[in-house]
């Protein structure tokens, strides 16, 4: 007969090494199949590019079973979705300093001619979209871009249903005001500067005017004077 003490031994090995596979092995091999797992998602997701908005895609050129690669870039226009109507504005790089969140716009768009809409300053980039470079075969030069890039501004209607009639990706036309009748008002300014603040808020009166021109001639223009 075997011995009755090593075949105690022998179920007290087993199930030590069994107890150690369960608090030991186990748990490490649970990990490290989560950490192989998360490894292949990140593998996975990089052959996925997402725009960063909702939107939907209108005038897409392809179809089903179009070969899709890099190298072929199909014409296609990313119509975002917003909770919020808004206009995005592009500013001249010297009125950077000037755009504040909370001036007061107005803009007139030509799919909804002799309209001028009060808008407000909502958003101001804080970056300026020029000098950078695409990846791909061609190095850019910082001096070729001939023309300088612009302050992006999000401006939204005054009053609820303000863009009502303005289609999507709208070409449109704004102006931003300044006001400071108050701070002259309040007679803390000096002298010097009241003098220089009542001109630059003159512009905006003639600015105005400029915008209402245009909209009231923007039809014409469109559909009589066009080339």
């Amino acid at each position: 007969m075997p011995n009755s003490r090593a075949i105690d031994e022998r179920r007290g090995a087993a199930g030590d090494s069994a107890e150690a596979k369960i608090t030991t092995l186990l748990p490490a091999q649970k990990v490290s199949a989560g950490q192989a797992l998360a490894q292949a998602q990140v593998e996975k997701d990089k052959t996925t590019i997402r725009a960063g908005v909702d939107g939907r895609v209108e005038q897409f050129t392809l179809r089903v079973g179009d070969v899709v690669n890099p190298l072929m870039r199909s014409a296609g226009v990313l119509i975002p979705n917003t909770q919020r109507e808004a206009l995005v504005v592009g500013f001249g790089q010297i009125e950077a300093q000037v755009i504040k969140v909370g001036m007061a716009a107005e803009a007139t768009c030509i799919s909804n001619p002799w309209t001028v809409i009060p808008m407000v300053v909502t958003g101001v980039q804080d970056h300026i979209a020029a000098g950078q470079f695409r990846g791909g075969e061609l190095l850019i030069d910082p001096q070729q871009p001939m023309l300088p890039g612009t302050i992006q501004v999000i401006v939204e209607p005054v009053y609820k249903g303000g863009l009502d009639g303005v289609s999507p990706c709208n070409s449109c036309m704004a102006n931003a005001y300044s006001n400071r009748h108050d701070l002259i008002a309040c007679g803390q300014t000096g002298t010097v500067k009241s003098l220089v603040l009542h001109p630059i808020d003159a512009t905006a009166v003639v600015k105005a005017m400029i915008l209402r021109n245009k909209a009231l001639l923007l039809p014409f223009q469109a559909l009589l004077f066009k080339d």
